[in-house]
């Protein structure tokens, strides 16, 4: 069932594309937004341990400002150290989003917009614990996902951004749910 949701945003945004090519030059627009973000936290759970977590990626738009077509990667790596029991583990994961987007701008210089699409997610878990190294990767694994954001232009070219989306792991068990937040920029080539 997502395998087609995703195949099916894909051809709508492709034939959206190519109607609104040759009717549309100078109208579409490209943008391009580098991700990145590092965390260091304090767990209390299930025993005091650490986390790290750095994430990087982008994103990239192309089309108008009421529809367009997003594609989005991120690759996030995170470690988890428990001391008390000699434990460490290590987790990679890959995350490729497509999807739509459609927003208006306000005043030329404020842009709500809404996202929704497909988000395909691999993760490889490793575990050392007192010498003895574990390896597990999970298959890919696709989930609808859906969010809001707002872009506010600081130029011709650049623009501040936010946004938080929701992918659905398991809907609709709503604490199952992972929540993303960013705020960034945005380098758009008309």
């Amino acid at each position: 069932m997502l395998k087609q949701y995703l195949q099916l945003i894909c051809v709508l945004s492709l034939l959206l594309w190519a109607v609104f090519q040759k009717s549309a030059k100078g109208i579409t627009s490209v943008g391009i937004e580098p991700i990145i973000g590092y965390e260091r936290s304090q767990l209390l759970v299930p025993t005091v341990h650490t986390q790290d977590r750095l994430v990087y990626g982008a994103r990239a738009t192309y089309g108008f400002s009421f529809f367009s077509a997003e594609g989005e990667y991120l690759r996030a790596y995170s470690t988890e150290s428990f001391v008390s029991q000699n434990l460490i583990t290590k987790d990679t994961a890959d995350k490729l989003k497509v999807g739509i987007r459609s927003g208006f701008n306000i005043l030329g210089i404020l842009t709500p917009y809404f996202r929704a699409g497909c988000q395909a997610t691999r993760n490889r878990h490793e575990e050392s614990n007192s010498g003895v190294n574990t390896l597990i990767n999970d298959p890919v694994k696709y989930h609808p996902y859906g969010g809001a954001g707002l872009r506010l232009g600081l130029g011709n070219n650049l623009k501040l951004t936010g946004d938080l989306n929701t992918v659905f792991h398991s809907f609709p068990d709503m604490n199952q749910n992972e929540y993303q937040a960013t705020v960034g920029f945005v380098v758009q080539f008309p």
